[in-house]
């Protein structure tokens, strides 16, 4: 008798890519690797918007491998501090080995884009489960009102017996580059964008069901413009 392990780790970077030119309404990477293309396999974009000036950057929407993904984005803008800046996390299950992903924004321009690609096994459902909460402009982990330097939220996870509950968090940080720590999760990258912006991301998996999980950021420069999301997935 034949026994198959698939061994695969349960979450696995498959691309990251970066786009520094002006852009007006959308950013398209062609061509991105998409890891080993598999059954149960979910596709998640933590994808990374910055601004130098007061733009409003919010991502609608995204598309991974021409599938409308899952998710969504905080952000924020401002003339004083000024900049913009927004992160998302999306989700789709498209199929393939490699393929397009576009995000779409407000009509804003933005600076520069970053995008961080994770190939994730064993979801039920590439749709978030829920949405981190803060008490940052319209109930988010934003910069509005009081441009703090930390900023913590909730996130609720869900229960999954079988492979426990994933969750995802990225950071985005305009016209400041003091380093990011991420709180409630195992930051994966902490980085400059454009060379005056700052980005972070991580992921947590093989957790179980939690109410009011506590997400967030934490920096060591406040009167900066910034926007985190965090979802979780079962």
């Amino acid at each position: 008798m034949l026994l198959f392990i698939d061994n695969r780790p349960v979450v696995h970077l498959v691309t990251q890519a970066v786009d520094t030119t002006d852009r007006l309404g959308s950013y398209t990477f062609s061509g991105l690797n998409f890891g080993d293309d598999f059954s149960n396999r979910t596709l998640v974009a933590l994808i990374h918007l910055v601004a130098s000036g007061n733009n409003r950057i919010d991502q609608g929407s995204c598309t991974i491998g021409g599938v409308g993904a899952a998710g969504g984005d905080s952000g924020d803008a401002g003339s004083s501090p000024v900049g913009g800046a927004g992160a998302g996390v999306w989700a789709a299950r498209p199929s393939g080995t490699s393929g397009n992903v576009t995000v779409n924004f407000s009509t804003a321009a933005a600076s520069a884009c970053a995008i961080y690609l994770y190939a994730v096994t064993d979801l039920a459902s590439a749709t978030p489960f829920a949405e981190s909460f803060g008490s940052g402009g319209g109930g988010g982990i934003t910069s509005d009102p009081s441009y703090p330097a930390s900023m913590n939220g909730t996130l609720n996870v869900p229960s999954d017996t079988v492979h426990g509950a994933v969750i995802f968090g990225a950071a985005s940080r305009a016209n400041n580059t003091s380093a990011i720590t991420l709180v409630g999760m195992t930051q994966q990258y902490d980085t400059t964008l454009d060379g005056s912006h700052r980005i972070a991301g991580g992921y947590a998996f093989r957790l179980p069901q939690e109410t009011n999980r506590t997400v967030g950021l934490s920096t060591g420069a406040g009167n900066v413009i910034f926007g985190m999301e965090a979802r979780s997935f079962s």
